[in-house]
């Protein structure tokens, strides 16, 4: 077992919740809140890498495993895991934001894997209204519940940022953030990973679903040519103001740097929770991400930039809650009047829609009604034991580092991409930010962390 591991861990007579972590920029924050409410709550909760848990699934505890997807790639993973003792439960963290109804359900919302999950945790009545519209059976496991990624916004838990916000004001003094969401087009693996992945999952089947997915790239081509064309002219408008570009976490992060050569107070960083970001940015710049929802709800001045418009692949909420800009001369004028403080904001519609697509908005925290939906599942399990599981969980110390290693020397950009997207966690990190986090709320005083696996992480009271 690893240094302060306790060997006995599994052995606790409380319900396990398994809470994998992919980008942990996006979500292990979020992941972090739900277990420590969760352990609060009288459950265990294992919280790690992804992919080390589920190489590592038949030496942990049997659990709810809550998963980020219900697309069809998913369905053979969530047998495997319910074949090993196992329930799984899901959200999906496309389920906010999606372009278009029917190709969000049909790429990301599978039947099959539906099928296997025991709750799915929906955004809002939105989100749950189109996927109801699918199923024939099960309607009543899709409940309205938002997601804690969103808890994190909320004046209780705000302060969790406190120093990075301070030190982000520290080292880029008043600056303008531009947040892009073009991976569809500038993905780390080219122009063509979108159709690529759509083909392998099988969800591309005929000539008109290529000519969707065809058109879109090509859309979002033509607005991330448009944004990389504003950044010179920002720069010269605004010469005392640092303009930070972050990009999205699939996106070609070198790409973009080769955008902003020349250009001496344009900058492309892509670094921790992007809450403490937008939290020090004097006004954010996005087109159809949800960075401009999250940007909204912390009552930050929010443009939507929209140079190039369409019925389809355009994103209805995250523009509606800004302040729309349709050409440069526009978006200058908007970006003057939020560094002037003026409001810049989507309105009374913005408002109205959040509520619509967003369960969460006020009331119970999204991670407490997570909780309450899964209270009412039977989790008393059977769990493994003996010297042989914790054996396996030991050896997980040194075969997954041996198979990262062999990735990194036979697949280097693929072991790019992936610690561009979960750059590691180790046992100081989560309780450094477990103490941030009982320091922000005046809670979880009573839980604590253990380490359990290769980068996997008990949580408990």
């Amino acid at each position: 077992m690893p240094p302060g591991a306790n060997p006995d861990v599994m052995s606790q007579e409380k319900p396990w919740l398994l809470l994998p972590v992919e980008t942990k920029s996006r979500e292990f924050h979020a992941k972090l809140l739900l277990g420590a409410m969760a352990a609060e709550r009288g459950y265990s909760v294992v919280l790690g890498e992804q992919n080390a848990m589920v190489r590592q699934i038949d030496h942990l505890p049997r659990g709810l495993y809550v998963d980020k997807s219900v697309a069809a790639t998913k369905t053979a993973h969530f047998r495997r895991l319910r074949q090993r003792g196992n329930k799984v439960a899901a959200w999906c963290e496309e389920g906010l934001v999606y372009r278009d109804r029917d190709a969000y359900l049909q790429q990301r919302v599978s039947l099959d894997s539906l099928a296997e999950v025991e709750r799915f945790f929906c955004w809002g009545d939105v989100q749950r209204s189109d996927i109801a519209g699918k199923v024939s059976t099960g309607a009543d496991k899709l409940v309205p519940t938002g997601n804690p990624r969103f808890d994190l916004l909320r004046p209780a838990y705000r302060d969790l940022f406190a120093a990075q916000t301070q030190a982000l004001r520290e080292r880029h003094g008043d600056f303008i953030l531009i947040n892009s969401n073009f991976a569809r087009y500038n993905h780390f693996h080219g122009e063509d990973n979108l159709l690529a992945v759509q083909r392998q999952r099988g969800t591309v089947e005929t000539e008109a679903q290529e000519a969707f997915l065809v058109a879109w790239r090509d859309f979002l081509g033509q607005m991330y040519h448009a944004f990389a064309a504003m950044l010179e002219p920002l720069s010269r408008a605004f010469p005392n103001h640092q303009i930070i570009l972050r990009p999205h976490p699939s996106e070609n992060h070198e790409r973009w740097r080769g955008e902003c050569d020349g250009l001496d107070n344009v900058s492309v960083v892509f670094e921790g929770n992007v809450v403490p970001w937008l939290l020090a940015a004097k006004v954010l710049i996005h087109n159809s991400c949800t960075t401009g929802l999250e940007g909204y709800l912390l009552d930050r001045p929010v443009i939507a930039y929209q140079p190039v418009r369409s019925e389809i692949y355009d994103s209805y909420l995250p523009n509606v809650v800004s302040h729309p800009a349709e050409n440069l001369e526009a978006l200058v004028q908007a970006v003057g009047d939020a560094l002037e403080g003026g409001a810049v904001d989507g309105g009374a519609d913005g408002r109205s829609a959040a509520a619509n697509y967003y369960a969460a908005i006020e009331g119970a925290a999204a991670c407490e009604r997570v909780l309450e939906a899964i209270d009412g599942l039977d989790l008393s399990l059977p769990q493994p034991s003996g010297l042989s599981h914790q054996l396996g969980r030991l050896s997980g110390h040194l075969h997954i580092p041996a198979r990262n290693l062999a990735r990194r020397i036979l697949r280097p950009a693929a072991a790019a991409y992936g610690r561009q997207k979960f750059p590691g966690l180790d046992l100081s990190e989560m309780r450094r930010e477990l103490a941030g986090m009982q320091t922000a709320s005046g809670r979880f005083g009573a839980v604590h962390v253990e380490p359990l696996a290769h980068q996997c992480y008990c949580l408990a009271v």
